[in-house]
């Protein structure tokens, strides 16, 4: 056998460390493959368990909230299949605080819930109960790395009464509402249709409401209208808190915008337990909010139907009629006097 030049020796080094470097190389690509479709694949099964997360926790509350939190292991399960591409993910944990001691107790911390009244915690994952499915990885067995990964996210909801919100411009007496049949201390509003008179309030104007004001003038608040000042669009330009004192708006017309927007609809109506001075000194003291669907109402300068009336008589008389709601709305938490307006609220 002929012997290897000194050139072909050179050669075959470098051809050497050219197959050394390709894999080295192809090395390197696995593992950059790996983080991008592996880490992508796990990035877009958590994004789909904090969805289900989300949107089970926001369903408990919501029924905690209004007819009681029975069934809440179904209702996670239901949203968090629901908004899996596979439509499977596991529910890990179900736990919380409500009134009726329904959801199991929580082991340690939950955090978001401090201050919190009553509060729901749901965890999805990949992995059902006894071990099972993962997020598969394609790359990463390749590298003699993981097979897969198990991906767990946790949201918590909390629900409670209604402390600030944007409302309508309306506002009656607590006197009233209890006079109507509600309540001020367990949640209970009146039931049916029922009417709302503002301003002058009492004897014949409302069939079983007596005088709710020691007003000399047999008023609300005289020169206010059972009405809040800066409106538009039919609700208040600020929000209003359970604990302030709200300017009166003067006039016995009607709410200055669109009253079509109120027909058949629910509306936020304030409710107050004192009144001070007159006019446009006049002041509302919140302490609470109800939802009301309005089915008819009249105002001085419009009525809807059309042969709508209020009781009693009188051209300065306003009123709705409708039903007392138990609304979930927007808002603040904190409230203190249930009236049946109550919010829920992402707080983890």
């Amino acid at each position: 056998m002929r012997p290897l030049t000194a050139r072909q020796v050179s050669e075959d080094r470098d051809r050497g460390s050219v197959l050394v470097l390709v894999g080295v190389m192809m090395t390197v690509l696995l593992g950059v493959g790996a983080l991008t479709v592996d880490l992508g694949a796990l990035y877009a099964e958590t994004r789909q368990l904090q969805n289900g997360s989300d949107a089970g926790a926001l369903a408990i509350a919501q029924s905690c909230a209004g007819v009681g939190c029975a069934g809440y292991a179904a209702q996670a399960q239901q949203y968090a299949n629901s908004n899996a591409k596979d439509n499977t993910s596991a529910v890990d944990v179900v736990c919380g605080v409500d009134a009726g001691s329904v959801l199991p107790a929580c082991t340690g911390t939950v955090p978001g819930t401090s201050g919190m009244a009553h509060w729901v915690k749901v965890t999805t994952s990949t992995r059902t109960t006894g071990g099972g499915t993962e997020v598969p990885f394609v790359l990463a067995p390749i590298m003699n790395s993981l097979t897969g990964a198990t991906a767990r996210r946790t949201s918590v909801a909390a629900w409670g009464i209604l402390s600030a919100a944007v409302t309508s411009p309306l506002t009656f007496s607590a006197c009233e509402f209890t006079a109507l049949g509600g309540s001020l201390s367990d949640g209970t509003f009146p039931s049916g249709t029922a009417t709302i008179v503002f301003h002058s309030v009492g004897g014949a104007l409302e069939a079983g409401v007596g005088h709710c004001t020691p007003s000399t003038s047999n008023q609300d608040l005289p020169g206010g209208f059972g009405k809040l000042a800066n409106v538009v669009n039919c609700t208040t330009t600020a929000i209003v808190s359970v604990g302030d004192w709200v300017p009166a708006q003067t006039g016995g017309s009607a709410p200055n915008c669109d009253l079509t927007t109120w027909q058949n609809t629910e509306i936020l109506i304030s409710v107050y337990d004192q009144v001070t001075g007159t006019g446009s000194n006049g002041l509302y003291h919140i302490i609470g909010f109800v939802g009301f669907t309005i089915t008819g109402y009249r105002f001085p300068s419009t009525r809807w139907p059309s042969n709508f009336s209020c009781p009693g008589t009188g051209n300065s008389t306003s009123c709705v009629r409708g039903q007392f709601t138990r609304v979930i709305t927007t808002g603040s938490l904190g409230g203190t006097v249930n009236l049946g307006a109550q919010v829920i609220k992402m707080v983890g």
